[in-house]
């Protein structure tokens, strides 16, 4: 019994933390022309970043002076072989996992006027990882 209560306890302290903003922030999926992406890992929200990373093929991280970009703010464009947006959105922290089928595809990232493009091919179960490197 001792153990039930222990158990209700700590369940309860778990969820009040949660609700008073001390547990790991909530990462959003987004969807968009049929991709579905997550953005964030800024403090606690990297472990929630990690967890959910195996799920996507597609990893970016955005890097300032060498170190991950905490506030976000990076606009990312992806482009298919065609040249047609896929995806369009503003980063919410240092990292963004894409879930996509297998291709080529563009990346545009565009930080206070600096634009970085890369070209690579998404091919079988493998994992696409690249780095997008700003100097402020």
């Amino acid at each position: 019994m001792k153990r039930i209560a222990l158990a209700l306890s700590l369940a309860i302290a778990a969820g009040t933390a949660m609700a008073d903003g001390q547990g790991a922030p909530e990462v959003k999926i987004h969807t968009q022309s049929g991709l579905e992406y997550v953005t964030g890992g800024i403090g606690d929200q990297m472990h929630e970043m990690q967890r959910l990373a195996p799920r996507y093929p597609i990893h970016l991280v955005f890097n300032i002076d060498g170190k991950h970009a905490q506030s976000g703010g990076v606009r990312l464009r992806v482009f298919d072989v065609m040249g047609h947006v896929q995806l369009e959105a503003d980063t919410e922290g240092p990292v963004f996992y894409i879930g996509a089928p297998s291709g080529r595809y563009t990346f545009e990232a565009t930080w206070h006027g600096q634009t970085i493009k890369e070209t690579r091919d998404l091919t079988g179960r493998r994992y696409l990882v690249l780095d997008f490197d700003f100097k402020s």
